[in-house]
């Protein structure tokens, strides 16, 4: 009898325990902290910095009741202010992951400024460094993958399809990760560390996770700064932005007195090379790196597009984009072979995370049509949105909480930094986001690429900071300085690709 009565007890106990866990998620959402403690971090010049890290455990798929648990990281430090402002939250673009930072010396110092006015939360994305989210290709590289655009769809099909069954057995749920979930993410953390208020900071898709949230739960956020914004209904892009950015660059070469002896106009170069490429690939030796074995790969248009989409906008890869060009003009083939080494992942890797995530948002018929229509007179196709068109007929996506498709309409404070030379999300396409702000401001950062736009010291260091603490800020052009090419021949130690 008492044994049964020990057992009740206990039953009632465990029943409370699991309330405490799961049941209490309700005050704050569908995610409780775990592993909360404290620590100190450590700067360049052994400031130390008062900080919590912790974990957020959330249900993978918040749709689904029984979904598996996974956990996310959170850092928060203290501000080194006396009478500090809201809160900050920063959301990394790319990878997703941004907790590392603290534990890093140099980049923790690179933060400084903005802990001078205000505590700064670092949240990586929901699924960063989870390898059971990747499917890796197991058999040979495919030989074609970079010559032409029906080459890299027909293989981006195959491997879609088989990781969809190796994420079922695995007992993953890639459809479990989607803008709005990160956004959910960041608002059952910001309710569980009892932040009435709280500013955000974006980068890239971060500021997609934060448009997101400014649509959901827009009552906590005091104020937003989004470097390199891409908005939710701007998944997909245009591809005539990417021409237009080659303008830019050709425009650049013009300019420049040496290079323009040898390539009066790069923008017909370029054109140039992808009808040679055409008519006869080029062919490089570069190294599987899963396998480690050396291959042959044939690039055609399709391949110099992709590698010139992720490369053309970054300000330490557009001083070597000329000399890339015209040494494949002439033939001669090494620094190519370096970025391909650097980019034919693409054809080995399908990212569940961030596939899905990008189909999910999705993108609405009329903007599909105007991209199909420019896709068609770009010089470039529609590489604009690999790999995303090529598994966006045969990926299936569950409907969103949210119509992401509409444009955002807000009235909360927004600073918003581009750079010129970003192709990714180009000044164009925050003009178009910023339409829906009544109350921004859009500095422009002349001379930067993608990442570049985030470390202009002008903005980084003194603009943005004054602006999260409420202050007065002038919309302005920055500068980074101009970009120095690379002379089209002869050593150089400027740029990895170039051999010595």
């Amino acid at each position: 009898m008492r044994l049964l009565q020990k057992l009740k007890r206990m039953k009632i106990s465990y029943l409370v325990i699991l309330f405490i866990i799961f049941g209490s998620t309700n005050a704050f959402g569908q995610g409780v902290l775990s592993k909360v403690k404290t620590k100190k971090f450590k700067t360049t010049t052994s400031l130390k910095i008062e900080g919590e890290t912790g974990y957020l455990i959330v249900p993978e798929n918040r749709d689904k009741p029984d979904s598996r648990r996974i956990k996310i990281k959170y850092v928060r430090l203290k501000s080194l202010s006396q009478n500090p402002a809201t809160p900050v939250v920063y959301l990394e673009g790319g990878s997703g992951a941004s907790t590392w930072q603290v534990d890093s010396p140099k980049d923790l110092s690179d933060w400084l400024e903005v802990l001078e006015v205000s505590d700064l939360i670092f949240f990586d994305q929901r699924g960063t460094n989870d390898e059971s989210l990747n499917y890796y290709w197991k058999g040979d590289y495919p030989k074609n993958f970079l010559v032409s655009e029906e080459q890299a769809f027909a293989h981006y099909k195959t491997m879609s399809q088989q990781a969809s069954i190796a994420f079922k057995d695995r007992k993953v749920d890639p459809s479990g990760y989607h803008v709005v979930a990160h956004a959910d993410d960041v608002h059952d953390l910001t309710k569980a560390l009892k932040l009435d208020k709280y500013s955000l900071y974006g980068f890239s898709f971060g500021s997609h996770i934060g448009m997101t949230l400014m649509k959901r739960h827009p009552a906590q956020i005091e104020r937003a700064v989004f470097i390199g914004a891409d908005a939710p209904n701007q998944s997909f892009n245009f591809p005539s932005h990417l021409d237009t950015h080659l303008d830019k660059v050709s425009n650049l070469v013009a300019q420049d007195s040496l290079l323009s002896l040898s390539i009066p106009d790069f923008k017909e170069l370029v054109a140039d090379v992808m009808k040679q490429l055409k008519e006869e690939p080029a062919v490089v030796t570069v190294k599987n790196p899963l396998t480690r074995k050396d291959i042959d790969l044939p690039i055609g248009p399709f391949g110099l597009s992709l590698l010139l989409r992720l490369d053309i906008d970054d300000s330490n890869d557009i001083p070597a984009i000329p000399r890339l060009i015209y040494s494949i003009k002439n033939k001669n083939y090494d620094m190519l072979t370096w970025f391909v080494q650097k980019r034919m992942v693409f054809g080995l890797v399908f990212p569940g995370k961030g596939i899905n995530q990008g189909l999910a948002s999705g993108v609405s018929n009329e903007r599909w049509s105007i991209i199909q229509q420019e896709a068609n007179e770009s010089i470039f196709s529609n590489v604009v949105n690999f790999p995303f068109s090529a598994a966006k007929d045969h990926w299936a996506t569950a409907p969103l909480a949210l119509n992401t498709l509409l444009p955002l309409k807000t009235d909360i404070p927004t600073l918003f930094v581009s750079g010129t030379l970003d192709a990714r999300t180009p000044v164009e396409q925050v003009e178009e986001t910023i339409k829906g702000f009544s109350n921004a401001i859009h500095i422009k950062v002349k001379y930067a690429g993608h990442e570049q736009a985030m470390w202009n010291a002008k903005t980084f260091n003194k603009t943005i900071p004054a602006f999260l603490t409420g202050k007065q800020v002038e919309e302005e052009e920055v500068s980074n300085g101009i970009i120095k090419f690379l002379a089209l021949e002869g050593p150089t130690n400027d740029h990895p690709s170039i051999k010595q």
